[in-house]
C-alpha cells in the first residue's frame, strides 16, 4: 500500500480549509461591495431624477416646444455624466441629451421600456440592462412627473424623466477588483501553503522520530529512546514511550534472569531427583538379585532404600510447596494467633529430632505472661520456623544448642532461631536463600537436605510483608530472625 505522508496530509487539509474560508470571504467581500455600489448608484439615480425634476419645475422646462431649453438639460446631463431622456405620455422621445432634435423622430418608442412601465405604475422605476441603441450596459432610472407641475401651454409635454447611467466603468472596476482579489488569494494561498508545509513538518517531525524509535524497538533495539522536551501531547507521549521502553528493558532483564534461573532450576531438579532415584534403584536391584548372609544385612539395605525414598519424598514435597508459593496458588489465610503457643508446639514436635542429633532444643519465652499476638498464617509460619529449626539441628555440632524464641519490639513481634553450630562463611550469606544452594553440599545430602528449605522460608516471610535477617560467625553459630505485626 502506498504511503501518503502525514506532512502532506496536514498541508492539504490546511490548504483546503484556507481555500474554503478564503473563497467564502472573497465572495462575501464582492457581494458586499456590489450591494454597496448598487445602493450608492440607486441613491445617485434617485437624487439626479429629483434634481432634474426640480430643474424642470423651477425653470418651466417641461414644455418641450421651446428648443432653447434643450441646452440647459443637455449641459446638466453631460456635467453629471449620464444620459437624460424626456418621454411623453405616448412613449415618444421628446428630448435626449445624446441625440439631436432632428433624430428624435427616428428613435424607438419608449412606452414598453421596463423602467417607464414601472414608473407609470409606481411613480419611479429602475432597470439594469444592455442598451439596444448603444450596445452597452446602462442603469436606467425613470420618474413620472406630476401633471400639476407641468405648464398648461400648447404643445406636448414631458411625462417621464429617464436617466441612463453607463456601467462600463463600474463593471471594469469590479472586474479589476475581482482580479485583484483572485491574485491576492492566490498569493495568500501560496504563502499559507508554504507556511503550512513548514508547520506540518514541525508537527510531523516528532511523529517521524517516534516511528523510527518504534521501528528500532520492532527490530529488538530496546535501548532506543524518544527525546522530545515540549510540554504538549507529543511530549507526554515521549515520556510514556520512554517509560514503557524502560519497563521493557527491566522486564527483559528479569525475563532473562528468570530464564537463566529456570534453566538452572531444571538442571538442579533433574540432578537432585536423579541421585536418590539411582541410589534407590541400586538398593532395590541389590535386594532383588543378591543373597544376603544374614537378615541384618538385608534389613540394612531395606533401611537405606527407605531413607532414599524419604529423601525423594521430601524433595518432591518442597518442590510442590515452592512452586505453589511462587505461582500464587498457595493462598495465605491471615488471622490473629498466639506466637508463644505456636513456637512452643514447634519446639515440642522437634524435641525427638534434636535428641537424635545430640542437640539441646530450648524455647526462649518472654518472662512476662503477656500474650504475644500477631497477624499471619499460622500453618505457613509453622512450616517456615520448622525449616529453620531443622536446619539448625541437623547442621549443628554434637552437644550443640538450638534456641527458638520471640520478643516484642515496639509494635512488632520478633521471632528468631539461633544455634551454636559451625556458622556460615560471609561469602555464602547473600546466596543461602537461593533454591538448591548449599554451603556444604556433602553434609547437606548426608543429612537429607533438599536445598529448598531456606528458599521456602524466604517466600513465606516475604508473603507476610517482612524480611528474614541472618547473622552468622564461624565456629560460633547462626541466628535467623524476622518480624510480624
Amino acid at each position: 500500500m502506498s504511503k501518503f505522508p502525514l506532512r502532506s496530509k496536514l498541508t492539504l487539509i490546511h490548504l483546503l480549509l484556507i481555500t474554503v474560508v478564503t473563497l467564502f470571504g472573497s465572495l462575501f467581500a464582492i457581494v458586499t461591495a456590489q450591494r454597496y455600489y448598487q445602493k450608492r448608484l440607486d441613491h445617485f439615480i434617485q437624487t439626479q431624477l429629483a434634481q432634474v425634476q426640480s430643474l424642470i419645475e423651477k425653470s418651466d422646462l417641461g414644455d418641450l416646444s421651446l428648443p432653447a431649453h434643450y441646452a440647459i438639460l443637455r449641459d446638466y446631463a453631460h456635467a453629471a455624466g449620464f444620459r437624460l431622456t424626456l418621454v411623453d405620455s405616448s412613449g415618444g422621445v421628446r428630448f435626449d441629451s445624446n441625440v439631436g432634435a432632428d433624430s428624435l423622430l427616428r428613435m424607438e418608442n419608449h412606452r414598453d421600456r421596463p423602467e417607464i412601465r414601472q414608473a407609470l405604475r409606481d411613480g419611479m422605476g429602475r432597470q439594469r440592462r444592455l442598451s439596444t441603441t448603444l450596445n452597452q450596459p446602462f442603469y436606467y432610472g425613470a420618474l413620472r412627473l406630476k401633471l400639476d407641475y407641468l405648464p398648461q401651454t400648447a404643445g406636448e409635454t414631458a411625462r417621464y424623466i429617464r436617466i441612463a447611467y453607463p456601467l462600463a466603468e463600474i463593471e471594469q472596476q469590479f472586474s479589476d477588483l475581482r482580479t485583484k482579489i483572485l491574485f491576492a488569494n492566490l498569493m495568500a494561498l501560496l504563502l499559507i501553503g508554504l507556511l503550512s508545509y513548514w508547520l506540518a513538518g514541525r508537527l510531523s517531525y516528532p511523529i517521524q522520530k517516534l516511528a523510527a524509535v518504534a521501528e528500532k524497538v520492532k527490530r529488538g533495539d530496546l535501548e532506543a529512546s524518544f527525546q522530545h522536551k515540549s510540554r504538549d501531547e507529543i511530549g507526554e507521549l515521549a515520556d510514556l514511550l520512554n517509560q514503557m521502553l524502560g519497563k521493557l528493558r527491566v522486564d527483559l532483564v528479569q525475563l532473562r534472569k528468570l530464564e537463566q534461573v529456570r534453566s538452572q532450576f531444571l538442571g538442579n531438579v533433574s540432578h537432585e531427583l536423579r541421585t536418590p532415584i539411582f541410589t534407590l534403584q541400586g538398593y532395590l536391584e541389590t535386594l532383588l538379585n543378591s543373597k544376603f548372609d544374614t537378615p541384618e544385612q538385608q534389613k540394612e539395605f531395606i533401611n537405606r532404600a527407605y531413607q532414599q525414598a524419604g529423601r525423594l519424598n521430601n524433595l518432591l514435597t518442597d518442590l510442590i510447596d515452592i512452586s505453589r508459593i511462587e505461582s500464587g496458588e498457595m493462598k495465605l489465610i491471615f488471622r490473629p494467633f498466639d506466637v508463644k503457643a505456636l513456637l512452643a508446639r514447634v519446639v515440642e514436635e522437634l524435641q525427638s529430632k534434636a535428641h537424635y542429633y545430640g542437640v539441646t532444643l530450648t524455647f526462649a519465652s518472654p518472662a512476662s505472661d503477656e500474650m504475644l499476638a500477631a497477624n499471619g498464617d499460622p500453618e505457613r509460619l509453622t512450616q517456615a520456623i520448622t525449616n529453620l529449626a531443622e536446619n539448625a539441628i541437623k547442621y549443628n555440632l554434637q552437644g550443640g544448642k538450638v534456641e527458638i524464641g520471640c520478643r516484642r519490639i515496639g509494635e512488632q513481634i520478633e521471632i528468631h532461631v539461633a544455634d551454636t553450630g559451625r556458622g556460615i562463611p560471609q561469602e555464602h550469606l547473600p546466596r543461602i536463600f537461593e533454591r538448591f544452594y548449599r554451603v556444604d553440599k556433602e553434609r547437606s545430602r548426608a543429612v537429607g537436605g533438599t536445598g529448598l528449605g531456606l528458599a521456602i522460608v524466604k517466600h513465606i516471610v516475604e508473603a507476610h510483608g517482612s524480611r528474614i535477617e541472618v547473622q552468622s560467625e564461624i565456629d560460633k553459630g547462626s541466628r535467623f530472625s524476622f518480624r510480624l505485626k
